[in-house]
């Protein structure tokens, strides 16, 4: 979950900075904190970032940045939690067809540009994303923490 904000960052005011960081990052920071007491050891935290994190364009500047910052936060709790057995890792989605970007996915031209750059050719489904984060969550995924882990298909690989 979060808000998105299209513009580039030199021109995004003080507010816009604020609304998107509240929303992208100290509600994760808050949740995860007011949580920690009810996580017990061999827990899982798992957080939710974006691909755009990594490469935000010159249009999600601002949303890229607050993802990142999901993401630094997810590294620092794994190396605080890790003697609790607590595993702290970040999915991010690539583009996933959601309530979110349902007006861009109405742009024929928009939907197959994204697949064009998906190694795997279509976009996410949610329950792409739901997959990964069950593995996380799951007894299997005991052994990794601190990562940040993409799903998007392979998107921007080719």
């Amino acid at each position: 979950a979060g808000i998105g904000h299209f513009g580039k960052v030199s021109e995004a005011t003080e507010q816009d900075f604020d609304d998107v960081f509240t929303a992208n990052a100290k509600a994760p920071f808050l949740v995860t904190k007011f949580a920690l007491p009810f996580v017990a050891p061999g827990g899982r935290i798992i957080n939710i970032s974006s691909g755009a994190s990594k490469r935000p364009g010159t249009l999600f500047g601002l949303y890229a940045m607050s993802k990142a910052a999901v993401d630094a936060m997810t590294v620092a709790l794994a190396a605080e939690l890790g003697p609790q057995g607590i595993t702290v890792n970040t999915v991010a989605p690539g583009w996933t067809a959601t309530d979110a970007n349902a007006s861009a996915r109405q742009d024929v031209a928009t939907v197959r540009n994204v697949e064009s750059q998906t190694a795997l050719g279509r976009l996410g489904m949610p329950e792409d994303i739901a997959r990964v984060v069950a593995f996380l969550a799951s007894e299997d995924g005991g052994w990794v923490t601190g990562q940040y882990i993409e799903a998007s298909g392979g998107f921007k690989l080719l």
